[in-house]
């Protein structure tokens, strides 16, 4: 059964947006703990209107409920109101605040409707006056996720102390989806009926089964995630993915490796003897990621050996020999895309018997902080400077003063990805806050060109409207530096001078 909801700030959701992949198993914590003697104990108001009214009734666009001198104006329609005359029946009402709400109703005459109108013409639902209900899903139980909740906990509601949307506090609802795809369509179904949007935090194959959802699809639920699969996903109106995909990321993985100077290694001495190996999960949502990195080495003549991995089970001894036969094999330049506790164990089978490897790879799977701890746990440190991925933003060491002023000190690359994107969500919330309505939130995301401090943009109308991804960062896995907040070593740095675009 999923477990009972919690109510976080919805900082929360920045940080499920950057675990997309897969979680570390139980089994891998307590085996790293026993077999390698490690253990992780991950420990100015910018807010836009106030007052917000609901311009009477629901649907507010008419003569009753929507903006008649009391109902939606002055008095009733907040901090822009609907106007004396722009709010009543020809500024709000069939003509002015259609089935959408759109861009052209309840203003002056019928004109633009001004940031912050009161709701009309569409489902608000999980929207009031004082208040946005947001949906998360997540694998609160089953194989769960390799992040330290004290962490992501302790500091959710940092950015949102600041920042309000036209005045309404952003909460969030939590659902343990189970880590299945038929956990994930139980919990999105429950959520579908009472919040504004929902959110897939973890887990590519939760995230596919959430968005293609009948309930979701029906009523065109906004549902948003990191970028991943595209497996479904390129015909749904109400989807988004607020990062570049894996298929997107395969020509940016080559050039990263060009940068580092292992693009083009020797072949392996063993296997098919090819210059790269491949190692991904199994699976067609998976699929995208092993087209992306084909087609990108392919067009620079490069050859490679593919192993896709089954990842059901305990995978831990699996893991640890796939690792040993890559280094018996000799490859050097290692490409991966699947469970974060997989790539733990297969690093750790690799550097029991060999040497020399880089392993590179998209994001936004491993550049957390306690992927790093476990990675140099298993690997005795050796792989320090060796691991590359992409990520959406800069590692810690780029972080912002404002970033590190807000949390007092106390902070982790948890807490730095949860504020970049929640600045992201916070201004795809304002873009739509003419009429706060999912049908406007859709229409207006599909044409949202948003810039943050963090990230290096979102553009949608560049990815056909619902692919928002424009670049990402190169980290580096770091065995020598302990992040703040933590007390065991291991954490990411940025590794290049700015970020890749596609």
């Amino acid at each position: 059964m999923p477990a009972s909801p919690r109510r976080l700030a919805l900082g929360l959701l920045a940080l499920s947006l950057t675990t997309a992949a897969c979680g570390l198993k139980p089994t891998a914590y307590d085996s790293i703990k026993q077999n390698n003697g490690g253990s992780l104990t991950g420990n100015g108001n910018n807010n836009a209107g106030s007052g917000v009214g609901n311009g009477g009734t629901t649907t507010g666009g008419g003569t009753t409920g929507g903006g008649g001198t009391t109902a939606g104006g002055t008095t009733g329609g907040g901090f822009v109101g609907g106007g004396t005359t722009g709010g009543g029946t020809t500024g709000g009402g069939t003509t002015g605040g259609g089935t959408t709400g759109g861009n052209t109703g309840g203003g002056t005459n019928g004109g633009p409707r001004p940031q912050c109108s009161a709701p009309t013409g569409g489902d608000t639902t999980g929207i009031s006056a004082s208040n946005i209900s947001i949906g998360v899903h997540a694998p609160i139980s089953g194989t769960g996720t390799p992040f330290p909740n004290n962490s992501f906990i302790a500091g959710a509601q940092t950015y949102w102390k600041t920042h309000k949307v036209c005045g309404r506090t952003v909460t969030v609802e939590v659902l343990d989806d189970t880590y299945k795809p038929s956990g994930a369509h139980a919990v999105c179904q429950q959520m579908a009926k009472r919040d504004f949007m929902v959110i897939g935090a973890g887990g590519t194959d939760q995230i596919q089964a959430c968005a293609t959802d009948s309930v979701i699809q029906k009523n065109q639920v906004p549902y948003l995630s990191a970028g991943v699969t595209t497996n479904g996903l390129t015909s749904l109106n109400n989807y988004f993915a607020l990062s570049l995909t894996y298929q997107q990321q395969g020509d940016l993985v080559v050039n990263n490796a060009k940068a580092l100077g292992v693009d083009k290694p020797a072949p392996a001495t063993g296997g098919k003897k090819k210059q790269w190996a491949i190692v991904t999960a199994a699976g067609p949502n998976f699929e995208g990621a092993r087209k992306g990195i084909e087609s990108a080495l392919s067009s620079r003549g490069i050859t490679y050996e593919e192993f896709t991995i089954d990842q059901s089970g305990n995978y831990q001894q699996d893991a640890q020999s796939k690792g040993s036969t890559l280094a018996l094999d000799g490859y050097k330049t290692i490409f991966v895309d699947l469970a974060p506790g997989y790539f733990v164990f297969m690093a750790g089978g690799y550097y029991a018997g060999g040497s020399g490897a880089t392993w590179v790879g998209p994001g936004v799977t491993f550049t957390e902080v306690t992927v790093a701890q476990y990675l140099c746990t298993s690997t005795h440190n050796s792989i320090s400077g060796h691991a590359y991925f992409l990520a959406p933003n800069p590692a810690l060491d780029k972080s912002t003063a404002d970033f590190r002023n807000a949390y007092g000190g106390k902070y982790d690359d948890i807490s730095w990805a949860l504020w970049g994107l929640s600045e992201g969500l916070y201004n795809l919330l304002l873009n739509a806050s003419d009429n706060l309505t999912r049908q406007n939130f859709i229409a207006k995301t599909q044409q949202a060109r948003i810039s943050t401090q963090v990230y290096p943009g979102i553009d949608f109308p560049r990815g056909g409207g619902h692919f928002g991804g424009t670049a990402a960062w190169s980290q580096k896995v770091d065995c020598n530096g302990t992040q703040p907040n933590q007390n065991q070593p291991g954490t990411w740095l940025t590794s290049s001078s700015t970020y890749y675009k596609i």
